[in-house]
């Protein structure tokens, strides 16, 4: 779903996988949900809150065993606090491995 402040011209598809962020110095794991992912951004529900401007790597699990998971480097472009200090996140894939 695009809304009126996006400018976007491609579609999202929504899924629900398990994500983790690798993110600062030294480095820290972050688990979380992704809910959709389209050809340059992921949707993101994490167990805690996240700067906006931060870039993280993230490892998107396949679901099975994780020999095909998605890796990329993101940058945390919108933020929104959830109940029980969870942040959904919008994230602009800077680079895919």
């Amino acid at each position: 779903m695009a809304y009126a402040y996006e400018k976007r011209d491609f579609e999202r598809v929504k899924l629900k996988t398990a994500v983790t962020l690798y993110y600062g110095t030294p480095p820290k794991a972050l688990e979380g949900i992704c809910t959709d992912i389209s050809d340059s951004g992921l949707g993101l529900d994490l167990e805690c809150v996240i700067p906006i401007g931060t870039e993280c790597r993230v490892k998107v699990h396949d679901g099975h065993k994780n020999t095909q998971a998605f890796q990329a480097l993101i940058e945390i472009k919108n933020a929104q606090p959830l109940s029980k200090g969870r942040c959904r996140v919008g994230a602009l894939i800077v680079e895919m491995f």
